[in-house]
């Protein structure tokens, strides 16, 4: 069972409240949310509708409109959509009515809510290798040169029940191709599959798999993640939702505590559904952005690993130390330690005088940091993947 808090990039406000910072303070680098949201739009549409009324009367159980949008803008029914309070909601739903007992297999190094939640169901982990990756005696994980069909091996070997892939995977920023998820899935074909996309639309050409749950492949036997947090920058509001069989999909409402997503959370969503050019929009110049910013830390002599989406690893020495300097310059950036990646830090891309802002940080702090061997190994400047 897991006795503590998982690490995530997020504010830990107790720790800027003892160093005597405010939030609007500082520039968060170990957040992946589209840093240009939310859209201006919907802040104005929930100011506007911000009434007594709404904020006294219980909201919609089942999200029913947002949830008919959502299912109108995926080509699938209602049915085979729930929304949630954020993903990470959603996911304690999948563990409570898939995991407890069973065999999880995660492709690591990932998203730690995962395990989290299935050691909380007394499920058994196991830890398969992400493609492109691997693990060395002491158990963290460096690049290296797993291929999808090793990953598939391991996984027939495993027998698992279910099996959680972030794609694109956080913290790495690789994407699996649809082929390649067809082909692990072949090595576990018994098994519930749960593939969280919280990130898809911030690659160049978005593939969802829920293509496959339209189609009528896979049937029955994957759940599909998707996030608003991240895309139109709702973090505060919390919203996320799943698309899957509609069988599996009732066995989480039935498991859904009542009324968990609030009235302004479900009108910011249905909000947002009218803003996808500016989604599109916002998320090129973030590409963009996310270019620039690599250039320059390369060009300051750091080896950040190439990424499909906003967030990158980028191989330091000490991190831990690294991460509180940076704090009390008032920028926060991810220490991947957590993920099991000693000597990374993660940094999701910010507007571009931001971007400048840290690099220049870091050019002025790292070297302090630095030991004999910390110069980034050529493993570490490969491709992720």
């Amino acid at each position: 069972m897991a006795d503590q808090m998982e690490p995530h990039g997020t504010l830990d406000y107790a720790e800027i409240a003892a160093l005597g910072l405010h939030p609007d303070e500082l520039v968060v680098f170990s957040s992946n949310v589209n840093p240009y949201g939310p859209p201006p739009a919907v802040v104005k549409g929930v100011v506007e509708a911000l009434t007594p009324a709404i904020v006294a009367r219980y909201p919609d159980r089942l999200s029913g409109a947002l949830r008919a949008r959502l299912a109108a803008h995926h080509g699938v029914p209602a049915e085979a959509i729930l929304v949630g309070n954020g993903t990470a909601d959603i996911l304690w739903l999948i563990g409570l009515c898939y995991a407890r007992g069973r065999r999880v297999a995660l492709l690591t190094p990932t998203f730690s809510e995962y395990e989290h939640v299935a050691r909380l169901m007394d499920a058994q982990v196991i830890r398969v290798c992400h493609p492109g990756w691997t693990t060395a005696p002491d158990g963290s994980y460096h690049p290296g040169e797993t291929t999808v069909q090793d990953t598939g091996r391991a996984l027939a070997a495993a027998r698992p029940d279910l099996v959680f892939v972030c794609n694109p995977n956080n913290p790495t920023g690789h994407w699996l191709t649809l082929d390649e998820m067809e082909m692990l899935a072949a090595a576990a074909p018994e098994a519930l599959w749960v593939v969280d996309e919280a990130y898809v639309e911030f690659m160049a050409q978005p593939k969802s798999s829920v293509a496959w749950i339209q189609q009528g492949r896979w049937r029955g036997r994957w759940l599909v993640l998707r996030s608003m947090t991240k895309d139109f920058a709702l973090g505060g509001l919390r919203l996320g939702y799943v698309v899957g069989e509609p069988a599996l999909i009732a066995s989480l409402q039935a498991a859904q505590p009542p009324w968990n997503v609030n009235a302004v959370a479900q009108l910011a969503g249905i909000l947002c559904m009218d803003q996808m050019a500016w989604r599109d929009e916002t998320l090129a110049r973030l590409r963009a952005d996310r270019d620039v910013f690599c250039q320059e830390l390369r060009a300051a002599g750091f080896a950040p690993l190439p990424t499909t989406v906003n967030y990158f690893l980028t191989p330091v020495s000490a991190p831990t130390a690294l991460r509180r300097a940076l704090l009390a310059r008032r920028l926060v950036v991810r220490d991947a330690t957590s993920f099991g990646l000693t000597g990374y830090i993660r940094l999701a891309t910010q507007r571009p005088e931001h971007n400048r802002l840290l690099v220049q940080a870091l050019k002025e702090v790292a070297p302090s940091l630095r030991t004999a061997d910390s110069r980034p190994s050529a493993a570490n400047s490969r491709r992720a993947g």
